[in-house]
């Protein structure tokens, strides 16, 4: 004979480790977008873990540039990181 109590306890223990489940993968997902979209980047290397971060003055080195040779992207829709891997050469950098 099945007992009706003890089956809705287990639907309801399992339907809670699904909801924590899910609210931890929501988490770790709004974590990656927000690292996305900050100007720092986390470089993991074999001596340890480098912080590289866009200077004030590379900053505005890149600002200038994008004002002198108007491109078709602004900082404001993809952001310092997305500028320098795009132009890897760094041609806001005067030689």
């Amino acid at each position: 004979m099945r007992n009706p109590l003890t089956f809705q306890v287990e639907s309801w223990v399992g339907s809670l480790l699904v909801l924590a489940f899910a609210v931890f993968l929501v988490g770790i997902f709004f974590v990656a977008l927000k690292n996305f979209n900050s100007e720092a980047e986390i470089l993991a290397s074999p001596s340890g873990v480098n912080f590289k971060k866009i200077s004030l003055e590379e900053k505005k080195l890149i600002d200038n540039w994008l004002n002198k040779t108007k491109p078709d992207i602004t900082v404001n829709d993809v952001g310092y990181r997305y500028i320098i891997k795009t132009y890897p050469e760094k041609p806001w950098v005067s030689k």
